[in-house]
């Protein structure tokens, strides 16, 4: 589900809420989020964003489907400007007046910045350059960089930068993160707010004294599922004061059965006895309904998981799933299922694993997605 998740929706992550907005408030610390896939960095994101943007300028940028300098540079400014926008009355021209940049002719427009002047001017001005070819492509990530610093400066702002999926900026070489490094260490007015799914890169980014461009530059929180109680206490409470219904408590136990403490999942399953409520007039939810429920998420999610199993694996990494679909394994139990060494399937573990598909616990390996877990072990 991702986005804005308000009350009553966002649940049981307060304290990690309270440290991260008292981080970006007090500008004391940059931090990165690590989770999988659907365990709620996004909601998080978005959460600490609603709770300090009226104190400061606060951009969410996407790091998804970011291929290019170009497109970083374009996306770190235009965010930055959409924040001045909403707390500043003039920012809304100087939003257009961008726009504008990267479309019209290159000397009217060096005509246009040359009127605002200031940051804008100058991050517009690199832009152009870039267009004819006066500067590189490191000079075009650079100006990006600085430019909320200074634009925060000129203006007696703090900035909170958002980067989601911070691991998709690998694609743009090899300099992308020491430039981080050389803007975090060298600014005042700004921090930053990441996250990530790849423990491998994150790792490689963040977690090698000596190696990691990003080496005890950010504090790091690791996001697991939500506490079984807590999810059991949203869902008496969601049925209860918005549908006068009650749930069962083997109901409960069913749900957290299914889908774990997995915030998409646990959301998206209540979405589905919230619609049998209405549709059924129902006034009490038992294990049967949320049976029903969850095997109506599995069809309305089989799209999603069966381009998943096709792309995103290699053959040995489909067939070490396929095996661990049935609960969790050592890598002993894993190879005598599949008749092979233990040898020759440990690459695939670990790349896996640092991929936050498949979770190590007491040297054991279990799908971490449950519910993809479910879907593969009947496919």
């Amino acid at each position: 589900m991702g986005g804005r998740i308000e009350a009553p929706y966002f649940v049981d992550r307060e304290e990690e809420l309270a440290r991260l907005s008292y981080d970006a408030r007090t500008l004391s610390q940059s931090n990165v989020i690590i989770a999988p896939r659907r365990f709620g960095k996004t909601a998080l994101l978005r959460t600490v964003e609603s709770e300090v943007d009226d104190e400061m300028l606060v951009s969410y940028v996407s790091c998804l489907g970011i291929t290019s300098p170009v497109e970083f540079h374009d996306r770190i400014v235009e965010g930055i400007l959409r924040a001045f926008a909403a707390s500043h009355g003039r920012g809304k021209a100087l939003l257009a007046t961008w726009r504008d940049l990267l479309k019209k002719p290159v000397l009217g427009m060096r005509d246009a910045l040359a009127e605002i002047g200031g940051s804008i001017e100058g991050v517009g001005t690199i832009r152009l350059k870039f267009r004819t070819r006066e500067v590189d492509t490191q000079a075009l990530m650079e100006a990006a960089l600085a430019f909320p610093e200074r634009l925060a400066e000129e203006q007696g702002d703090q900035v909170l930068m958002i980067l989601d999926e911070f691991q998709a900026l690998v694609g743009l070489g090899e300099m992308i993160f020491p430039l981080f490094k050389e803007a975090m260490e060298s600014q005042k007015r700004s921090i930053y707010l990441l996250s990530g799914s790849s423990l491998r890169l994150l790792h490689e980014v963040f977690g090698q004294e000596g190696k990691s461009p990003l080496y005890q530059m950010v504090g790091r929180l690791f996001l697991g599922e939500i506490d079984r109680r807590a999810v059991h206490r949203f869902y008496r409470d969601r049925l209860c004061e918005v549908h006068r219904v009650e749930i069962s408590d083997p109901a409960l136990d069913r749900v957290t059965e299914y889908v774990g403490g997995i915030p998409y999942y646990f959301q998206k399953l209540g979405v589905g006895l919230e619609r049998d409520i209405v549709v059924a007039g129902k006034r009490r939810i038992e294990a049967i309904d949320v049976d029903r429920a969850f095997f109506q998420l599995l069809d309305e999610l089989a799209g999603d998981f069966q381009e998943r199993w096709e792309t995103r694996f290699s053959d040995q990494q489909r067939a070490v799933l396929k095996v661990l679909s049935g609960g969790s394994m050592s890598v002993t139990e894993a190879a005598r299922a599949m008749e092979v060494p233990p040898s020759n399937i440990s690459y695939s573990l670990s790349r896996l694993t640092e991929a936050m598909v498949l979770t190590k616990e007491e040297r054991r390996y279990r799908i971490t997605d449950r519910v993809f877990a479910a879907w593969l072990k009947d496919l």
